[in-house]
């Protein structure tokens, strides 16, 4: 796991700029840094610097890799990075980690490569050589990498199916930048820190982030999951993206019930066990809902004499705590547990740091306890910890599928509608879903009263976007409907948190409901093995029985990392954020936002309205006002 950076200019460039950028994340990778720095030409030298505060003999390199390393796997210098393969023709800087590394590595020796370290980038390199661009179908894991291919001229770049690892890029007068984080692009380059319109929107109408490749920096670009990039050292150079992986959703066809359970349980399990391989402790962020909590006990069952810590988040408010949950858990598999209490006014002192390493708006106060979680498990030494990300979106955890599942039953007229409706009172879980949170599946006609830019958005920013349409709502199947929540709506925006949380405390967070076969086959199981006889994630509950103490894989309530949202923001409003309703000419984002009518609807919130907007609203009014300061956008 590490922090990556990089520069192609075909009329050099100061190697300064490319140390800068990479140190710049130290924190994505506080166990050593490393340089490449290459001149143009099939026969050109590559310098590599490790762990030294030199700069390279090359003094207008054409082309620059930089590296953070957060050691993992091999933790002996043989794993430093930027790496060279042994003939000198590629070389490479990876963020990430190959699970399936020991497999892959064990193919490539019968191919004749002998092996000088037990790293998993050092199996992307040898892939690479054997099978060039198609090695990426090969790998099972999380990444974002850049390889000079020398002998092509070309540098090649890559981002993982479901873009767990981030990579971001620009092309600026001339040169070509990439990073994993937004703001090593912004100090390095001469790109203009202006907001993009269409994200903006996106992020205030929809609460959408990562959505697509452009981000919230006009001219700065991400790579999207499933997706390669390449860059020929040609004039001029021209970056060019293409895809290589898609979820597709292609119904399994007959199977049982029982098969099903079966074969998700062999995956699930495959997707833990390869997520354990790790030469440092590994831990669970444990929140004691269905989905954490099955990795804790799948990770258990697989390696019964290794601890494997929890790490949680717990509140003073009932209604939102899971402590009796995660005692349940940690007490089945005989692990202890660490838990941290996130408050508001500690949210608030820790806000900006938190939007300077997120680089773009947070999506709600729910990012504090994540962050508290990361924090804890750094200050005890577990640098891997393995999560329940993605659990919802593979298997229809939300209580908007269920909604859709029966709409799909009645548009079908399918008999078993009945049985659902009368079972989902008795079985069916009982998450509160808020008409405001239901509304981003409306029609934009029904929206208008839940709606931020509607209510706060100015006159010219409305207008140009009234035609928007956000492929929101129940989509033409419910595996069709989990297909945009794990590549567009939901995974997108978690994913970008869970990375930059965890990266900030020197933490790789590792996600098993995300492993590519385990979701494609959860994905295309018909829709009545994953909603079932009420019950929701019924595939999962049914896999870990056995596994799992009764008391959560019964378990009916969903929660989360949730906090008390509505109190948390009113404490913003009132303590460190009154210039938004107390000062409203002082407003940054003018350009999107009325100062005036912003200033009103946090009155009305403050005081308790009932056509107030909710906190999640005002939360993203704040949140991107904050973003705006704390990287001086305009």
């Amino acid at each position: 796991m590490c922090g990556i950076a990089g520069i192609v200019s075909l009329d050099g460039f100061d190697p300064k700029t490319l140390v800068a950028m990479t140190d710049l994340v130290s924190y994505r990778g506080p166990s050593g840094f490393g340089f490449a720095f290459s001149q143009p030409g099939k026969n050109s030298r590559i310098e590599i610097i490790h762990d030294e505060r030199r700069m390279p003999t090359i003094s207008l390199p054409v082309v620059g890799l930089g590296s953070r390393r957060l050691a993992i796997l091999d933790l002996s210098p043989a794993g430093n990075q930027p790496m060279m393969s042994d003939n000198g023709d590629l070389c490479i800087t990876f963020n990430g980690e190959i699970y399936n590394y020991k497999e892959i590595h064990h193919e490539l020796e019968n191919y004749g490569h002998k092996f000088r370290t037990g790293t998993d980038t050092e199996v992307i390199l040898r892939a690479y050589r054997e099978w060039g661009q198609e090695c990426l179908a090969r790998f099972n894991g999380m990444w974002g990498f850049a390889i000079w291919d020398r002998a092509r001229q070309r540098l090649f770049c890559a981002r993982d199916r479901f873009g767990v690892k981030p990579f971001y890029y620009a092309m600026v007068a001339g040169r070509f930048y990439f990073a994993s984080e937004i703001k090593q692009i912004l100090q390095a380059s001469s790109v203009s820190r202006v907001a993009n319109a269409q994200s903006v929107y996106a992020f205030l109408e929809w609460g959408l982030l990562d959505g697509s490749s452009d981000t919230f920096f006009t001219g700065v670009h991400q790579l999207p999951g499933g997706h390669a990039l390449t860059l020929d050292l040609t004039v001029p150079l021209a970056p060019s993206v293409h895809r290589y992986w898609e979820l597709r959703v292609q119904p399994t066809g007959e199977i049982t019930p029982q098969e099903a359970v079966e074969e998700f349980r062999r995956r699930f399990k495959a997707a833990v066990k390869l997520r354990m391989r790790s030469d440092v402790p590994i831990g669970v962020s444990l929140s004691g809902g269905l989905d954490s909590s099955s990795v804790l006990c799948q990770a258990k069952e697989i390696e019964p004499s290794v601890e494997i810590k929890g790490f949680s988040a717990c509140f003073e408010d009932r209604p939102i705590d899971e402590r009796d949950y995660i005692s349940i858990v940690l007490a089945s598999v005989g692990s202890s547990g660490h838990m941290t209490y996130p408050r508001s006014n500690a949210f608030w002192k820790n806000i900006k740091s938190i939007v300077y390493h997120m680089d773009e708006p947070l999506m709600s106060t729910g990012v504090f306890p994540q962050w508290c979680v990361m924090e804890d498990a750094r200050n005890y030494g577990t640098p891997v910890l393995l999560g329940g990300q993605g659990g919802d979106e593979a298997l229809c955890g939300y209580q908007k599928y269920r909604y859709f599942y029966l709409w799909q039953l009645l548009r079908t007229c399918d008999p078993r509608i009945i049985r659902e409706t009368l079972l989902w009172p008795r079985n069916g879980t009982t998450s509160y879903w808020t008409l405001d949170a239901a509304s981003r599946y409306l029609p934009s006609i029904f929206r208008s009263p839940f709606s931020l830019t509607a209510r706060v958005g100015t006159s010219e920013f409305k207008d140009n976007f009234k035609k928007t349409v956000s492929g929101l709502g129940a989509a033409q199947s419910i595996a069709e409907r989990q297909k945009l929540d794990l590549t567009y709506s939901s995974i997108p925006s978690l994913l970008h948190h869970e990375d930059r949380i965890s990266m900030a405390h020197s933490i790789e967070s590792r996600l098993p409901f995300l492993d590519y076969e385990l979701v494609e086959f959860a994905v295309n199981c018909p829709a009545h093995l994953k909603l079932r006889n009420g019950w929701s994630k019924w595939l999962l509950r049914s896999a870990l029985s056995g596994t799992l103490p009764e008391q959560i894989r019964l378990r009916k309530t969903k929660l989360g990392f949730d906090t008390p949202d509505a109190e948390w923001v009113r404490v913003g409003l009132q303590n460190g954020h009154r210039a938004l309703w107390d000062a409203p000419d002082a407003l940054r984002m003018s350009r999107f936002m009325n100062a005036r009518s912003l200033a009103n609807e946090c009155r009305a919130f403050l005081q308790k309205d009932s056509r107030a907007l909710s906190s999640s609203a005002i939360f993203r009014a704040i949140s991107l006002e904050l973003w705006a300061e704390v990287h001086g956008v305009s």
